[in-house]
């Protein structure tokens, strides 16, 4: 009579890496779909745009736009292990959508490259798209525009990231607390109002 095969636990392990690798590709299918549509936008930025103010109260649009440029820089370099390097040197006044583009590309690539099992320990694209998707809603509010044209399924899955990374209530200077969107909001303005912008 043959004994029963003991569960080793690898087939466990190896559906956790499956989902986790599934759900990988999809955040970083949103965080391409996230830088787009910045790029796009950035695309429109004129010489006498730079100085609007945005709802990121210290910033002009100049400075909006540079930190969107510099976002996918930091998050190359806390892929390969360095320090993010928040305090760069960005301050371009053209080509602003080619520039995001630029270094997002860079940025997607090495995603491509990195295991789902690295992946855990050195980022989260859908963090990524979610600071990228807040940021565009910024943009766009500073230039007049709506959101309502842009992809909303980026903004709802940066909803869920955002509600669970941060949970409602931050105490972090960066974060404030989540607010409320009019009811009939698009998913942008619902995820500027969890952000703990005033929409």
């Amino acid at each position: 009579m043959s004994g029963s095969a003991v569960p080793d636990g690898t087939a466990d392990t190896q559906s956790v890496e499956v989902a986790v690798n599934a759900d990988g590709q999809m955040g970083i299918v949103a965080l391409i779909r996230s830088i787009e549509q910045a790029a796009s936008l950035l695309d429109a930025v004129t010489a006498g745009d730079l100085e609007l103010p945005t709802p990121c109260t210290e910033w002009a649009l100049r400075r909006l736009a540079n930190h969107l440029i510099a976002q996918p820089r930091i998050y190359v370099t806390m892929l390969q292990g360095a320090p993010p390097g928040w305090n760069g040197r960005e301050d371009y006044d053209q080509h602003l959508g080619d520039e995001l583009r630029t270094r997002g590309n860079t940025l997607i690539n090495l995603w491509r490259e990195v295991s789902a099992t690295d992946a855990l320990m050195v980022g989260d694209p859908d963090w990524q798209s979610a600071e990228i998707a807040i940021h565009t809603w910024d943009l766009a509010r500073a230039l007049g525009r709506t959101t309502e044209a842009l992809d909303q399924s980026v903004a709802q899955r940066a909803l869920v990231t955002l509600d669970r990374t941060l949970g409602p209530t931050r105490k972090g200077r960066a974060w404030q607390d989540a607010k409320s969107a009019p009811e009939g909001s698009d998913a942008y303005t619902h995820l500027a109002a969890y952000a703990g912008r005033d929409v």
